[in-house]
């Protein structure tokens, strides 16, 4: 349907197809439309071309054994492993285009740890990284390394890789050196590297690379770094707090906008999920003052990272600010509502974006297309009294209207990708199901808004999906196919929306033509004063007579089907008793989800297990969601399980050897000084608890 309706001419709708093809089918490694479609793939060109070969990784995120195998065709060629004297290929400095776009997407199927081993981590890393040293002579191939790197060293504080990094910012190229910049965030995140109180081990070497990041962002010319180093700043306070207060107020007092930007990213990370009241009125002070429409629309967004624990409060905060004159801010609440609730389907929040749809400003209604879509999420056709159906359809009429601008396309088409992410088995969350705020997520989404500026960022949004599945587990680690969870509510509240079904063209039958009563008659009439003068004149008196009794013959006819027609129109008006009608039956109000299910977020909370079945859950009390392990009441029986098969399928570490447990101050413990007193008795030494003395 995208690949139809999208303009083959327009780059950026052709890249945003692109990439909502991977957001449909993220983490699922179902590329056949790309296999299929090679043609249309191909007339991307330049940048998009990087793109589209980055949305590889999206495709295949987290199934890293054939990472290498997959992306081989693509990937720029290298020195021979076997041969460590070997050199390494020459790097032309023009094109490269789909071999750094085939680099980042080898750091996407990384970057999500989950199923992501440390063996085939570090593998991946240590390719990226050869082709980061040798490839600064293209800065197209430097940026997809950059990247590439970034993900797979995420959160990791190697100082060698901020070093690699650093050089490659140095060569002063302004594409290059953004995608440096931000790598150094990613592999830095959370480390508070250069504030006061740090708790990196290595803080004062890291300490010193932030303050020239903070040099050279005054010292370059190029807006693309600047904004770079202010989002790796903003990256490495993640989670920080008051820790990150020095940092973020000297930021704020800047007199460049990019980096008051990056502050309010940063205070934004520092404070994900607290509530704190003191970021969140900094950040609406700043959201009315500040003279720069990006610092201000950063923001705003800010405020849904601050209180992803608390969604509701949200839309309360941005109500009036959706009524802003400065569409930067009514962009940003767009998009603040739909990050903050994303996943609920909430009419509410539905009903406050509603208005944004028919903005003038063609970036507001992209926003409130993405917040929107964000909203509905994992949502049944029945959500919202069914104004979900009105939304699907309305995407697809701003696709196909050749009159609206690219920027409100291109909100349709991503929304399009965000409503029926990964199969519709995924959905956008900043916290665990525990309540913890996931770092990868965060810096992920962050990223992913950065889209604004540089559209290959838009594949980030891959680290803040999460896949809605609920798993049961026995001690080994297989699930019972046998345990069920009871949903308390009916079937189409949370079933799968309907498949989009191609349109058949029917084909044009001719009509035959209908000749009218009044017609007929007219030619009698006709035929018959043909027939008289004819008579008179005494030529063909036995043909004209035929004719006449012919003509009167058809006249009848016409008239005795006129009274059929009357007759059987009347039949027709009747129903037809004869035929029984199919009674609907009632839908239950409850139904049972077979182990493993997909239990999305609003549904969780009508589900419960059945104690009364012969599995049953270590804590009964929890909300059936993600992985659930299990007791078994009979475990005489016989069992019907399932193997779980790990999306990367590597080797794992062998378990440790069986070994036995003594606690301090035992007789057996090696530490123990172990005495007889006089009488033959044990004695042990002063400092044993009494609890050892006991034993």
């Amino acid at each position: 349907s995208l690949e139809e309706r999208t303009m083959a001419r327009n780059s950026v709708l052709h890249n945003c197809a692109v990439t909502t093809h991977g957001y449909l089918v993220g983490g699922t490694t179902n590329d056949d439309f790309l296999r299929e479609n090679l043609d249309w793939m191909k007339k991307a060109s330049n940048w998009a071309k990087f793109s589209a070969t980055a949305s590889m990784g999206v495709i295949h995120a987290g199934h890293t054994t054939e990472a290498m195998t997959l992306l081989e065709p693509y990937l720029p060629p290298s020195a021979p492993d076997t041969d460590p004297n070997a050199a390494h290929p020459a790097v032309s400095s023009t094109g490269g285009y789909a071999e750094g776009g085939s680099l980042y997407a080898l750091g996407l199927i990384h970057g999500s740890h989950a199923g992501s081993s440390t063996a085939k981590r570090t593998e991946a890393a240590t390719f990226l990284r050869k082709h980061l040293r040798n490839s600064h002579s293209n800065e197209v191939i430097s940026h997809g390394a950059a990247l590439g790197v970034g993900l797979t060293s995420f959160g990791s504080c190697d100082l060698d890789v901020v070093s690699e990094l650093k050089e490659l910012l140095y060569t002063d190229s302004a594409v290059a050196g953004e995608a440096a910049s931000i790598a150094m965030g990613m592999v830095l995140v959370g480390s508070g590297a250069g504030n006061a109180n740090s708790t990196s081990a290595s803080n004062e070497e890291l300490g010193e690379i932030v303050a020239e990041l903070r040099n050279y962002s005054r010292e370059t010319h190029h807006e693309k770094i600047i904004r770079g180093i202010a989002i790796c700043l903003a990256l490495v306070n993640y989670g920080q707090e008051e820790n990150a207060d020095a940092m973020i107020e000297e930021m704020r007092g800047d007199r460049d906008p990019i980096i008051r930007y990056g502050a309010m990213y940063g205070l934004a990370l520092a404070y994900c999920g607290t509530g704190s009241n003191k970021a969140i009125r900094i950040l609406l002070h700043t959201a009315v003052s500040d003279v720069s429409d990006d610092v201000r629309m950063a923001s705003v967004i800010g405020l849904a990272l601050v209180l992803h624990k608390t969604p509701e409060r949200v839309p309360e905060l941005v109500r009036l600010l959706l009524e802003s004159f400065n569409p930067h801010v009514r962009y940003a609440s767009c998009m603040a509502v739909g990050i903050a609730m994303a996943g609920t389907g909430d009419s509410e929040s539905i009903s406050l974006l509603e208005p944004m749809l028919t903005d003038m400003a063609d970036h507001v209604r992209q926003g409130a297309l993405l917040g929107t879509a964000m909203i509905y999420m994992q949502q049944s056709d029945t959500c919202n009294h069914r104004k979900i159906k009105t939304f699907r359809e309305k995407l697809a009429n701003l696709i196909s209207d050749k009159h609206q601008t690219t920027l409100t396309k291109m909100g349709a088409i991503l929304s399009t990708g965000l409503l029926d992410y990964g199969g519709r088995n995924c959905a956008l969350s900043l916290g665990s199901s525990n309540g913890f705020t996931k770092m990868t997520s965060a810096a992920g989404l962050v990223l992913w808004l950065q889209h604004w500026h540089w559209y290959p960022l838009m594949h980030m949004l891959s680290l803040a999906v999460t896949p809605t599945v609920t798993i049961g587990l026995n001690k080994d680690f297989k699930y019972p196919k046998k345990f069920e969870i009871v949903c308390n509510a009916k079937p189409s509240a949370y079933a799968y929306p309907r498949k989009l079904e191609e349109k058949k063209e029917e084909k044009k039958k001719r009509v035959e033509t209908i000749e009218l009563s009044t017609t007929a008659k007219n030619k009698a009439r006709l035929a018959r004063k043909r027939a008289k003068e004819d008579a008179d004149s005494g030529e063909g008196v036995e043909d004209a007579a035929m004719d006449v009794d012919k003509k009167e013959e058809d006249e009848k006819k016409v008239d005795k089907a006129e009274g059929m027609d009357v007759d059987g129109a009347g039949k027709e008006a009747k129903p037809d008793e004869t035929k029984p009608k199919k009674k609907r039956e009632p839908e239950p109000t409850s139904f049972r989800l077979s182990n493993p299910a997909r239990i999305t977020t609003a549904q969780a909370s009508v589900c419960t297990f059945d104690l009364d079945q012969r599995y049953r859950p270590v804590r009964p009390e929890e909300t059936p969601c993600g992985v659930v392990m299990l007791t078994d009441s009979t475990p005489g029986e016989d069992e019907e399980l399932g193997a779980v098969k790990t999306p990367a399928q590597e080797d794992e570490a062998d378990p440790p050897a069986s070994f036995e447990w003594t606690p301090p101050g035992h007789p057996d413990h090696p530490d123990t000084t172990v005495g007889k007193n006089e009488s033959g008795e044990t004695t042990v030494e002063k400092g044993a608890t009494e609890e050892s003395k006991t034993e």
